[in-house]
C-alpha cells in the first residue's frame, strides 16, 4: 500500500494543477485501488491463517457456521476422512466462497476474524495505534470510494465532487496504518 500511496496521491500533490485535473482522477483512481487493496488483505490473511488455526485449536462456532455458508457442510466433512490433503479442500471451498465477500466495511472485517476469536479486531487496531478516530478514517475512506466508483464521484446535481489530495494521502495512509496494525496481530 505504501508503493500506490507513494505513487499515485504523493505525485499529484507536486504535478496536479487546478481544483479539477486529470491527476485529481489518477488520485480518485488510487482511493479505489487502495481500498481495494484492503479488502484483498483481509480476505487473503484470512485464508492464510485457517490451516495453521485448524491444525492447533479447536474451530469456533463461528468458523463452523462461515464454512457452512461457504457451502461446506456436514457430508463434506465426512468424505474429509478418505482425502490425502483434507485441508486443502476446506481451505479452497473458503477461498472460493472469500472471492465473493467484500471485506471494505469495519463491521465485515470483525465479523470475518470473530471465527479465529478475535473480537472487534477493528478496535483492537485503533487502540495498538493510538489514533482514536482511525476507523472513521477508514469508514471515511471506504464511502469515498463508493461515490467514486458507484456515483463516478459526482454529486446529485451532476456537479463532480472536489478531490482534495492531501486529505485523500493522509486516509490512506490511515488505512495503511489500520491494516498493519491488523497484520501484527493476526500474525505476530
Amino acid at each position: 500500500m505504501a508503493n500506490l500511496r507513494n505513487g499515485l496521491l504523493e505525485n499529484q500533490i507536486t504535478i496536479g494543477g487546478g481544483a479539477l485535473s486529470d491527476y485529481d482522477d489518477l488520485g480518485r483512481a488510487s482511493v479505489v485501488l487502495a481500498v481495494a487493496a484492503m479488502d484483498s488483505y483481509f480476505t487473503e490473511a484470512f485464508i492464510e491463517k485457517l490451516i495453521p488455526f485448524l491444525r492447533s485449536k479447536k474451530p469456533t462456532k463461528e468458523l463452523i457456521r462461515r464454512l457452512e455458508s461457504a457451502g461446506f457442510g456436514l457430508a463434506d466433512a465426512l468424505e474429509l476422512l478418505n482425502e490425502k490433503d483434507p485441508y486443502g479442500r476446506i481451505r479452497s471451498t473458503l477461498e472460493d466462497h472469500l472471492e465473493r465477500y467484500v471485506t471494505q466495511s469495519v463491521e465485515k472485517i470483525d465479523s470475518l476474524f470473530l471465527a479465529y476469536g478475535f473480537k472487534h479486531i477493528s478496535a483492537s487496531a485503533e487502540a495498538k495505534t493510538k489514533r482514536n478516530t482511525l476507523i472513521k478514517t477508514v469508514e471515511r475512506l471506504v464511502r469515498r470510494r463508493h461515490q467514486i466508483v458507484h456515483d463516478g464521484d459526482y454529486m446529485k446535481r451532476g456537479k463532480l465532487r472536489l478531490f482534495d489530495q492531501k486529505n485523500a494521502t493522509r486516509e490512506v495512509q490511515s488505512m495503511e496504518k489500520f491494516v498493519t496494525a491488523c497484520d501484527e496481530m493476526l500474525f505476530p
